[in-house]
């Protein structure tokens, strides 16, 4: 049947050949579909259930459903994969955002082979929807770089709202205060010919509702962490129905200090001595990031502009906290306006 589509003269007909040989192959390479139930109804609980709430629930039904007890093989079935799903972080938040459909596509994963009809279209991309990622800055102090400290920050992203697909449902009310979502990518079917059916992307309204809410960022900056390191918060970007929101990232930015200027793993700092001290030496105190007190002192002269650095003193090492850099203080020496002419007279006798 191959060898006849090849010898034929048509070239309209030689592309329906093609365009059957790929249907065909497109048969053969249907996925299985998940039948359509809700895990969170199976289990019996909220959808905002945690971890612990939903292990205990299922070890519950597990033994009341289990078959060597009586209990029905399919529910029993049906529990476990429920279980599997949502007590798995990643597998929970792709269901929650995209369904039984975009969870099929996941757990394929993007190295599945592509069927032959992608390949010949120019697709090939597998995987679940994902919506894009939303980059954040946070400014924190130097002394929480330098200590680490526990810090947060809000943001406010459009949510997907529970429980209100369907204009029956807009009515209620939990969900009075919500209002439309951006249209939605469904895979819809197109007669091409007689016969023939394909499958391709549409824009179409959707049936959820949306509304804007502040999040909470809750982070933690580590010692030494470096100004625009960044911490990802996983799925916590904005939402959209039948999409896996994407991630927030947060950029840490050092604000200015009174006193500091951080250079990598250094501290620098300027300090002003007066000429009498630039010549018979002084102690002066520094106040370091937490709060212990440093001696700097001098018995000699010191120049202008000379820079004087205490070892073990800067910022401590990002991932290596038991090593620190540098303090390196710049020392400016303010000479007075003017002198007395006793003062000059004292100065030449002096500098013979």
């Amino acid at each position: 049947q191959h060898r006849k589509c090849l010898d034929l003269a048509s070239s309209a007909r030689m592309r329906w050949c093609v365009v059957v040989l790929l249907v065909l192959a497109l048969g053969l390479s249907t996925s299985y579909a998940e039948e359509e139930i809700d895990f969170y109804e199976v289990l019996g609980i909220n959808r905002d259930a945690d971890a612990a709430e939903i292990k205990k629930v299922f070890r519950k039904l597990s033994i009341k459903n289990h078959p060597d007890k009586g209990g029905d093989a399919k529910k029993f079935q049906q529990i476990q994969r429920a279980y599997e799903v949502l007590s798995d972080e990643e597998l929970r938040m792709v269901y929650d955002h995209a369904g039984h459909e975009g969870l099929d596509q996941h757990e394929k994963g993007q190295n599945a082979p592509v069927s032959p009809f992608d390949a010949f279209f120019g697709g090939g991309q597998r995987g679940v929807n994902r919506g894009p990622d939303a980059k954040v800055d946070m400014h924190v102090s130097l002394e929480d770089m330098y200590n680490g400290n526990d810090v947060s920050m809000s943001i406010k992203r459009r949510i997907v709202c529970r429980n209100c697909k369907g204009r029956s449902n807009w009515r209620k009310d939990h969900c009075k205060d919500c209002g439309e979502c951006p249209p939605e990518i469904k895979m819809v079917q197109q007669q091409v010919a007689p016969g023939f059916v394909v499958q391709q992307q549409q824009q179409v309204p959707s049936e959820h509702r949306c509304k804007n809410e502040p999040k909470e960022l809750k982070l933690t900056v580590e010692k030494g962490a470096p100004d625009g390191y960044e911490v990802k918060f996983k799925g916590a970007s904005e939402q959209s129905p039948g999409q896996v929101p994407g991630d927030v990232i947060v950029s840490l930015r050092q604000k200015d200090h009174s006193v500091f200027r951080r250079k990598g793993n250094d501290l620098h700092m300027t300090m002003e001595i007066t000429l009498k001290e630039a010549l018979v030496g002084f102690s002066r105190t520094v106040k370091q990031l937490d709060g212990r007190d440093i001696i700097v002192e001098e018995t000699g002269v010191t120049g202008p502009y000379s820079t004087k650095v205490i070892k073990g003193e800067g910022m401590p090492i990002h991932g290596f906290p038991s090593e620190t850099g540098d303090l390196k203080i710049q020392m400016k020496v303010k000479f007075p306006k003017k002198l007395t002419p006793e003062q000059a007279e004292a100065i030449e006798k002096l500098f013979v």
